[in-house]
């Protein structure tokens, strides 16, 4: 029972590619929702300055900024503590 089990399911978990890689790839799709959603936080934030709500249009923009920027945010923190072999890489800063 086992074996045939195994015959079964071994395919699927070769298409994985391994625990890191995974979680690399959930974590960029994490990333980009977290980039588009912040985006929209900021263009709203605009708009609501257009219409006059200024205090409610900063803080759209402040925290749309940070959720766009949080992988940045993250990446320079490990850096920062000696971590810099993270498993999702946002690029190089020099």
């Amino acid at each position: 029972m086992k074996t045939l089990l195994a015959k079964q399911f071994l395919p699927m978990l070769a298409q994985a590619g391994g625990l890191a890689q995974g979680a690399s790839k959930a974590m960029g799709i994490v990333m980009l929702i977290g980039f588009i959603f912040g985006t929209i936080c900021v263009v709203g934030g605009g708009f609501a300055i257009r219409r006059g709500d200024t205090d409610a249009g900063k803080l759209s923009i402040i925290g749309g900024l940070i959720i766009a920027g949080a992988p940045v945010i993250v990446k320079a923190l490990f850096a920062a503590f000696g971590l810099e072999s993270s498993t999702v890489d946002v690029g190089a800063f020099q």
